[in-house]
């Protein structure tokens, strides 16, 4: 309730308690909150959880992302080796089997494996298709889902160079 002053030197002004803002009574006289300041806090409430669930997205992803970046290093690395490889000396098949190169790299990987296929481009004894594939299995603790992720380079090497 608006409380007025009188004081000789000043004409009469309106005084509001600190009080009689923040709380407002309904016409039988109970103390509440105003329609204004509960759809005020749903907002500020609605804004920071927002925010939240954005910042957690983001760093969800980057970890992804982070992840697939050391499998494109591996293959790369290994294609860029079997490159430099004398081409009568590449490595056989190495099929389902999980290779051991870059195990420090590997090791940066969840549940990570390394396979090799070599085979003759069209049946072509010349040419090599060379497939190096990097899986990984990534868990999701909410849901305990495991996702197989997977990185696959491709590359030809010719028996008289690139």
């Amino acid at each position: 309730m608006p409380v007025y002053s009188h004081h000789p030197s000043q004409h009469p002004t309106i005084l509001f308690s600190l009080s009689s803002i923040l709380r407002v009574s309904d016409p039988n006289g109970r103390p509440g909150f105003s329609l204004v300041e509960i759809l005020l806090t749903l907002f500020i409430a609605t804004v920071l959880i927002t925010i939240v669930l954005a910042v957690s997205g983001s760093q969800l992803t980057r970890h992804k992302s982070d992840l697939q970046a050391i499998a494109v290093k591996i293959a790369s690395k290994d294609i860029e080796t079997l490159r430099q490889t004398n081409f009568s000396s590449l490595p056989a098949d190495s099929g389902t089997t999980c290779l051991q190169d870059y195990a420090s790299d590997l090791a940066k990987l969840p549940n990570a494996c390394h396979t090799r296929n070599l085979s003759n481009y069209y049946g072509d004894s010349d040419i090599k298709q060379i497939t190096v594939t990097i899986t990984w299995h990534e868990s999701n603790q909410p849901q305990c889902a495991i996702t197989l992720c997977k990185v696959q380079l491709n590359t030809l090497i010719y028996k008289n160079g690139l």
